[in-house]
């Protein structure tokens, strides 16, 4: 909690360094999410004051309240935001359409309700003294609804305070930065916005509710008597605020995910089924199932949240399935910083990584002092890891390093640009997209800084799986690839090549935690080194388009890849 506080005061270095994050960093983040609130609710009161208004002085729109009411309650607004971002794109708009959404229903429902209720003794009398029907609806029936009204307004502007920490999904940098991204802010900066979140809503709700008291005239006051309905409906949304609250920590956790399948992908492509994996070998190459190993402990296998560690997780855990262990997966499970933190602590015992990741990532080797000799990065982060109780297995033949990709016509509009080097004076005026972690790491955007001299306009931190699908879209001007990604030849990319090496080898090995791999015995290393012998880079690039551009699961072509290499009959 300390450290929580101490996050939310004073700023500090990142997690994975290079990045100042906390304290007077989190303005532009606070700036931007009460920006979303302010604007959605004004939007929201703007749609429906007028028409509850209207609806209630005619006394007809009963149904179309309780439907307005019951939907806003059943839809969730993360669906809102995953539907509105395919239409709209990843940007502010997106995210102010879904909470405006998320606003509308109480605050068109009180005010529905609030107009209704007003006696229809006061109402004739004020007909009767000669007000026309304008008249009465806006001096009679609105100032005596306003009570409830107000209370509409209060429940809908904490729902959007507590419910934009989702704008990172979108590409919105709001006060949720810091808890989706932990990996970046860290355990106490997830913590610490939590609690600042949760304060916002608590003030929010204390002066919306002394603006209600405030507004409510004084023969009007809200009975105290708990079997009022009004007063039931002050402890409803008393509680509802108090759910509501949580949202802001249980969001915390939302950044680990325990799936098993990845749904990262855009266009169809013609062809990409075809194989053009390695055909069927001989016998000797199949694994042998071992009866003693289904007596061992179970293995639980991991991997990152992209398509390619997806697969690769799926297919070392159905090898070993194939050589009699028991497994769990526990795929996608986020950045390699918590992907190692599981295996640190054993939550999972292995999960495919890059050995430029482990030098730069983990051991800490600035970008300068890398080697572009595979064979020598391998073994430099098998020996840093090894101090940690963990095991780097056999590296693959293929690399897939970091890249960074422009559309054709991006290209074009730069001139011809075919290297990083050429972004050099045009750098300012361009959007750069990666996921959080880029913004902190040598082999990223810290590295364009510094070895190409590049500074962008903006950076767009998005989810890894949409790196295509921002490019593609406009959405960011030069966006962070991989070099085995099936759909730069799909989506017909141009990628930029790294002139001055910047880019370390980015073989993939399976880490394993060392107990865990002296617990399985043998078959567990043998199985292991014999797949990843027979991932070369045509291999990787097909599995990629097989699951990104043909929709296939990533379980499914990796079971048909072994059956294809021959591992598996």
């Amino acid at each position: 909690m300390k450290d929580a506080i101490d996050y939310l005061l004073h700023s500090r270095e990142s997690l994975g360094g290079g990045l100042e994050v906390g304290g007077s960093h989190l303005w532009p983040l606070l700036w931007t999410h009460l920006k979303v609130t302010f604007e959605a609710i004004l939007i929201a009161i703007a749609l429906s004051l007028p028409l509850g208004l209207w609806l209630g002085h005619r006394g007809k729109g009963q149904l179309a309240a309780t439907t307005v009411a019951n939907i806003g309650r059943a839809v969730p607004s993360f669906a809102v935001l995953v539907f509105a971002s395919t239409y709209l794109g990843l940007n502010t708009g997106n995210l102010v359409f879904a909470m405006v959404l998320l606003a509308i229903p109480p605050i068109f429902t009180n005010t529905y309700v609030g107009i209704r209720q007003v006696e229809p003794d006061i109402v004739d009398a004020a007909r009767g003294m000669g007000l026309t029907e304008r008249q009465l609806a806006l001096k009679v029936q609105l100032p005596l609804a306003l009570p409830l009204i107000f209370g509409g307004i209060r429940t809908s502007v904490v729902n959007v305070l507590a419910t934009a920490t989702l704008g990172p999904f979108v590409g919105v940098d709001t006060l949720g930065v810091p808890i989706v991204n932990a990996n970046v802010h860290g355990d106490a900066g997830r913590l610490g916005t939590a609690i600042l979140i949760a304060l916002l809503a608590i003030a929010a709700e204390l002066t919306f509710a002394a603006l209600q008291r405030a507004v409510t005239p004084r023969g009007l006051k809200l009975s105290q008597d708990p079997t009022t309905p009004s007063r039931r409906n002050r402890r409803m949304r008393s509680r509802s605020v108090l759910a509501l609250l949580a949202i802001g920590l249980t969001l915390g956790l939302a950044a680990c995910g325990d799936d098993d399948s990845s749904d990262s992908g855009s266009t169809n492509s013609s062809g990409a089924a075809a194989s053009t994996t390695t055909t069927k070998a001989a016998d000797s190459k199949v694994i042998q199932s071992n009866p003693e190993n289904g007596s061992k402990p179970t293995i639980t296998i991991g991997s990152k949240n992209f398509t390619e560690n997806i697969i690769l997780g799926e297919i070392y855990a159905q090898a070993l399935q194939a050589a009699g262990y028991k497994v769990k997966k526990q795929l996608n499970l986020g950045s390699e910083q918590i992907a190692l933190k599981a295996v640190k602590s054993g939550r999972v015992d292995a999960y495919p990584e890059y050995t430029g990741t482990v030098i730069t990532s983990f051991c800490k080797v600035k970008d300068a002092d890398v080697s572009h000799d595979p064979d020598e990065v391998y073994t430099q982060g098998k020996d840093c890891l090894a101090k940690d109780g963990i095991t780097a297995l056999k590296q693959s033949p293929f690399t897939n390093s970091n890249g960074f990709a422009v559309t054709q016509e991006k290209a074009a509009e730069l001139g011809n640009i075919t290297k990083l080097s050429d972004l050099k004076g045009k750098s300012e005026k361009l959007r750069v997209s990666g996921p959080p972690e880029c913004q902190q790491r040598e082999d990223c955007l810290l590295g364009l800084e510094k070895t190409y001299g590049l500074k962008f306009k903006k950076f767009v931190s998005i989810d890894i799986a949409k790196r295509h699908e921002v490019i593609k879209n406009g959405q960011t001007d030069v966006g962070e690839v991989f070099t085995t990604d099936g759909q730069i030849k799909a989506d017909n990319l141009v990628l930029l090549q790294d002139d001055m090496q910047l880019f370390p080898p980015y073989n993939s090995t399976l880490l394993a935690k060392t107990t865990a791999v002296d617990a399985a015995g043998v078959d567990f290393t043998k199985t292991v080194d014999a797949v990843t012998a027979g991932l070369t880079t045509p291999v990787m690039q097909e599995l990629n388009s097989r699951v990104d551009l043909d929709k296939e699961k990533a379980s499914t072509v990796a079971g048909e890849y072994l059956k294809e290499a021959g591992y598996v009959q």
